[in-house]
C-alpha cells in the first residue's frame, strides 16, 4: 500500500472515530457546531476516496456524482465553520457584516457548481471530469469554485484559531490551536496545488498530471486532514484526564461516604447507589462527585464535626474530594450534655451527695 493510501486511511479513521465521539456526547452549542464541521468534512474525504468515489456513482447511476457531493459537502463545512467563528470571539465573530457576504458567496459558489456539473460532458470511468477534462474552460471554472469554498473555511479558522492560541494558556489547548492553524496553513498550500494544477492544464502543460504529483496532492490533503483531527481532538483529553479524576476520586470518597450517611441516612440526595452500579456507570461522574461532596459535608454539619475539609468556590472537584480524604473519617460522636464527675473523697459507684443546707 502506498504512504498516501496509508495516511488517507489513517485520516479517515482518526475523523470518523472523533466525529462519532463528538456526537456520542452531550456538547454545548460550540460543540455541536465543531462536530458538523467534522462531519462534513469526513463525508467530504470519504468520496474523495477513489473506491468509494466509484462506487458511488455506479450505485446512483450517475456518472461522477461523487466529484459535486464531495465538493458542496466542503462548501457547507466552510459554512459551519463561519458559523463556529460567529459564536467564538475573534474578528469574524465581530464583523456579522463578513459572515453575512460570506454565506452569499458559498451559496452562490455551490449554485454555481451544480450547473457547472450539469453542463460539463461526463463518462462513467473510474476517473471523474476535473482530471478527464482538465484545462477546459467550464472545469476550471469548475475547480477554481471548489478551491474558493475550501479557501473561505481555512481564513475563517486562520482568523480564529490563530489569535486563540496566543491567547490560550499553556497545555493542551494551545497546542491543539497550533495545530489548527498549521492545517489551516497546508490547507493553503493544498489550495495553491490544485489551483495551479487546473491554470497548468489549462496553458497546455502536463506537468502536474504525473502520478507523482497527484500523490503529493493527496498527501498535502491528508495532512491538513491530520492535523485538524489532532487539534480538534487534544483538548478534548484534557476532558478525558478531568473525568478520569473526578472517576477516581468519586470511587476513593465512597468508604467515607458510606460511613457518613449509615450516621446520617437523611443527608442522601436520592436512593443511594450499590457499589455496582457505582463503578459501572460512567455518565454523570461529575454531578454525582458533587452530591457526594455534598452529602458528606451535610453529614460533617449534623454530627458536629470540628475538622472540616475546605470548601472554596474556585477549587476543583477532585481538589475538593482530597481535601475531605485528607481530613479523615466524617463521623463524630455528638457531643452530649456534661454529666457531674465524682467529687475527690466520693467512690466511684457512690450516689452524689445532697446539699441539705
Amino acid at each position: 500500500m502506498a504512504f498516501a493510501d496509508t495516511l488517507e486511511f489513517l485520516v479517515l479513521g482518526s475523523f470518523w472515530a472523533f466525529t462519532i465521539w463528538r456526537f456520542a456526547t452531550p456538547q454545548p452549542p460550540r460543540g455541536r457546531a465543531i462536530r458538523l464541521v467534522a462531519l462534513l468534512a469526513a463525508l467530504s474525504f470519504t468520496f474523495n476516496r477513489r473506491e468509494i468515489s466509484f462506487a458511488t456513482d455506479r450505485l446512483l447511476h450517475v456518472a461522477d456524482i461523487s466529484v459535486p457531493l464531495k465538493n458542496l459537502a466542503t462548501v457547507a463545512a466552510s459554512a459551519a465553520i463561519i458559523h463556529l467563528a460567529g459564536i467564538l470571539p475573534g474578528p469574524v465573530g465581530e464583523r456579522p457584516r463578513l459572515r453575512r457576504w460570506a454565506y452569499i458567496l458559498l451559496a452562490l459558489a455551490g449554485a454555481t457548481m451544480i450547473v457547472l456539473f450539469l453542463l460539463v460532458p461526463r463518462s462513467p470511468a473510474r476517473g471523474d471530469f476535473v482530471a478527464e477534462h482538465a484545462g477546459t474552460p467550464l472545469v476550471t471554472a469548475y475547480g477554481v469554485l471548489t478551491q474558493f469554498g475550501l479557501f473561505v473555511g481555512l481564513a475563517c479558522c486562520l482568523a480564529l484559531f490563530h489569535p486563540a492560541a496566543g491567547r490560550a494558556e499553556p497545555g493542551l489547548l494551545r497546542v491543539g490551536l497550533r495545530l489548527l492553524t498549521a492545517a489551516g496553513l497546508v490547507g493553503l498550500l493544498f489550495i495553491a496545488n490544485r489551483v495551479a494544477f487546473q491554470v497548468s492544464n489549462a496553458l497546455g502543460s502536463d506537468i502536474m498530471n504525473g502520478p507523482g504529483a497527484e500523490s503529493l496532492s493527496r498527501v498535502i490533503l491528508a495532512t491538513m486532514l491530520l492535523l485538524f483531527a489532532a487539534g480538534a481532538a487534544l483538548p478534548a483529553i484534557g476532558g478525558v484526564r478531568r473525568w478520569l479524576s473526578h472517576y477516581v476520586a468519586l470511587q476513593r470518597l465512597r468508604p467515607l461516604w458510606a460511613v457518613s450517611v449509615a450516621a446520617v441516612p437523611h443527608v442522601v440526595l436520592g436512593d443511594p447507589p450499590s457499589r455496582l452500579a457505582d463503578r459501572l456507570t460512567i455518565r454523570g461522574v461529575g454531578l454525582r462527585l458533587y452530591r457526594r461532596i455534598i452529602e458528606i459535608r451535610d453529614a460533617q454539619w449534623e454530627l458536629g464535626q470540628a475538622q472540616q475539609a475546605p470548601a472554596d468556590a474556585d477549587t476543583s472537584l477532585a481538589e475538593q474530594a482530597r481535601a475531605l480524604l485528607r481530613a479523615g473519617s466524617v463521623v463524630a460522636t455528638p457531643e452530649l450534655a456534661p454529666t457531674r464527675r465524682p467529687g475527690h473523697n466520693d467512690p466511684p459507684d457512690a450516689p452524689p451527695a445532697l446539699n441539705v443546707s
